[in-house]
């Protein structure tokens, strides 16, 4: 009978999306808000949004690549946390976002541009991003491993000081 118990509670717990992160409330931020999501976006912690800390951010999985961009002399290694990772834990329903920056800087990104797996980096070369040099997020795509990426178009979105996404269908 426990068997069956276990069997029944496994199988509930696939159907109804148990370890789905997007099902998951989203916890409130404890410290300084550096990203807000809005528009077409199932899981909010305020009103209409979503609302990261640094610490929710690193929480859904931290990787890196080494690539060149046009502001340095030399590849960089940049860590981060995924884009594809933040819109998924949002539930993010859309196919297109408005990316803005502290400065006001805002551009259309499509999501056809998960496919090259662009990074909310937090760290360049080891150091923390700071306001001061691009931070505390910059939007990173992987250039050197697609030569598409090297092309006005596609170095417009790597968005420094980015703070808002804006979730468009």
């Amino acid at each position: 009978m426990r068997g069956f118990a276990f069997l029944l509670v496994a199988i509930l717990g696939v159907a109804c999306g148990a370890g789905s992160r997007a099902a998951e409330a989203l916890p409130l931020p404890t410290g300084p808000v550096i990203l807000t999501i809005t528009g077409a976006i199932e899981q909010t912690n305020a009103p209409g949004q979503a609302r990261f800390d640094r610490a929710m951010l690193e929480a859904l999985g931290v990787t890196s690549f080494t690539t060149g961009s046009v502001w340095a002399d030399h590849p960089q290694l940049f860590e981060g946390v995924p884009l594809k990772a933040v819109l998924e834990r949002v539930g993010a329903n859309g196919t297109s976002m408005l990316a803005s920056a502290l400065n006001d800087y805002e551009i259309a990104i499509p999501f056809e541009d998960l496919k090259f797996s662009p990074l909310l980096a937090t760290k360049v070369d080891g150091r923390a991003l700071t306001l001061r040099d691009k931070g505390p997020l910059w939007m990173v795509y992987p250039r050197d491993e697609y030569d598409e990426l090297r092309d006005n178009r596609y170095e417009s979105r790597w968005v420094w000081q980015l703070n808002r996404l804006r979730i468009e269908q």
